[in-house]
């Protein structure tokens, strides 16, 4: 095996935690547990000016999530001491009315438990249970628009009683009651996990290339160990694919679950910059070794898309959920890799294959961006849509990796197309285009890729 390469890229433009720290949050936990506060201190600026933004989407949820339903109590507190309400916008926003009193901190509440209800997929939702407090960064966290590039410091308080986790900055010595956490921008700040209470277990895995930790809600001591043996086994197996690894550390969170309905899904994960979450249902027996799959493709997104992507992913447009024209590539290129080229799941083509044969017509008549177009809100909704998404990238990176093969007599591969486009997001820091994405590729393998390109912009049908 190669020696694994760890290497901390910082691909965001960022400003540096050294810089004046702008905002503060405070995050309350209240008594009964079900709600929480959130306070922003920011600069003083123009109530007429401020507006109190509640996310709508998440990068790689893909999803329209109307969180604002959840807030309440709304409070804008002016430097002379008056408290302005927050009153609902045109859009996912409050505002504090037009006076030219100087506003420099806001509160809200958050409703966990309501969330937790109304939400039917797991995967987009804070949770709220016995001796646990999980907190989903982008389903509680707003921001004053404007602010969100500038540093934050987030203070967490909550029950004396109860250690406080963050993905943030992972341990397994925990601080009770309070614990405080600095983030490069709100981006950062969003898509970190936050994980309170009694219930929540933590370990360190030995002897992994960078700090790795497994944060588990009411999970066994087999389960966290198996989940950092499959985890531990993934991340040696994509360093060695990719030849390093970006993340300075990587943390796995998994909650146990007992399903609140029948039509509740705790199917879907999610995926961050250095972490992942999984979501499974406690009455059923679990075997960590059947993740790997699902812990090496989610994983694996911490290069693609996470480390290279294209326009709509990021910057993020925290208001509405982006039209990104590349999903297909961001879940389809990792499914490759993870399933095809890491495990060596050839009936995976085959099903890739079923998923594109056994569509509708609605998907089958779709180009390859305009079924992108149409999955950036209704990726999971309607998982058809989803499903002949990440089939289509799979098949694609197929056919490429046959194609460079070929020309280049086994001498380069789709490794060296997907590791152009590591290379290219690394040295320019910004979002590809879409007229961009075959060139990059082109020029990492030395092969015109532009036949198989071409080929799979047209619909099926």
């Amino acid at each position: 095996m190669r020696r694994i390469i760890v290497l901390v890229s910082f691909i965001i433009a960022i400003p540096s935690l050294n810089a004046q720290q702008k905002i503060s949050y405070l995050l309350t936990n209240q008594a009964n547990l079900n709600k929480v506060t959130i306070q922003i201190t920011f600069d003083a600026l123009l109530a007429s000016d401020a507006n109190l933004v509640i996310p709508r989407s998440a990068p790689g949820t893909y999803i329209l999530t109307n969180y604002i339903a959840f807030i309440d109590d709304v409070v804008g507190y002016t430097t002379s001491g008056k408290q302005l309400p927050g009153m609902i916008g045109d859009g996912s926003f409050f505002t504090f009315g037009e006076s030219n009193d100087l506003l420099n901190k806001v509160s809200y509440t958050v409703d966990i438990q309501k969330m937790e209800i109304d939400l039917l997929d797991a995967s987009t939702s804070s949770k709220a249970r016995k001796d646990y407090l999980g907190l989903f960064g982008y389903s509680v966290f707003g921001f004053i628009e404007g602010l969100e590039t500038e540093a934050v410091n987030l203070t967490i308080n909550t029950d004396p009683s109860w250690p406080v986790f963050s993905t943030l900055r992972p341990d397994t010595n925990r601080k009770y009651r309070t614990d405080s956490y600095e983030a490069e921008s709100y981006a950062a700040l969003v898509d970190a996990q936050y994980l309170l209470g009694n219930g929540v277990q933590v370990i360190q895995v030995e002897e992994a290339p960078i700090p790795l930790f497994v944060v588990a809600y009411a999970a066994t001591a087999d389960n966290l160990e198996g989940i950092g043996d499959t985890g531990l086994l993934s991340l040696q197996k994509l360093a060695e694919y990719f030849g390093y690894i970006p993340m300075p550390h990587y943390t796995l969170v998994y909650e146990f679950l007992k399903p609140i309905s029948e039509r509740h899904d705790y199917g879907f994960n999610m995926e961050h910059l250095n972490s992942m979450t999984a979501h499974r249902d406690i009455s059923e027996e679990y075997y960590p070794n059947r993740d790997l799959g699902t812990i090496i493709h989610h994983m694996g997104h911490s290069w693609i898309p996470l480390r290279s992507w294209g326009e709509g992913y990021r910057p993020f447009a925290w208001q509405v959920a982006p039209l990104v024209e590349t999903i297909w590539l961001n879940e389809g290129f990792i499914w490759y890799v993870s399933f095809q080229q890491i495990l060596s799941d050839d009936a995976r083509l085959n099903w890739w294959k079923s998923n594109m044969d056994n569509a509708p017509d609605f998907i089958k008549t779709k180009t390859l961006k305009e079924l992108s177009l149409l999955g950036s809100t209704q990726y999971a909704s309607d998982f058809r849509i989803g499903k002949n998404l990440f089939s289509r990238g799979a098949l694609m990176a197929y056919d490429l990796d046959e194609y460079i093969q070929k020309q280049t007599n086994e001498k380069k591969s789709f490794k060296d197309a997907i590791l152009g486009l590591l290379s290219w997001s690394n040295e320019n820091q910004r979002a590809f285009k879409y007229n961009e994405i075959e060139s990059i590729m082109s020029q990492a393998t030395g092969v015109d890729l532009s036949p198989i390109w071409n080929k799979w912009q047209n619909a099926p049908k």
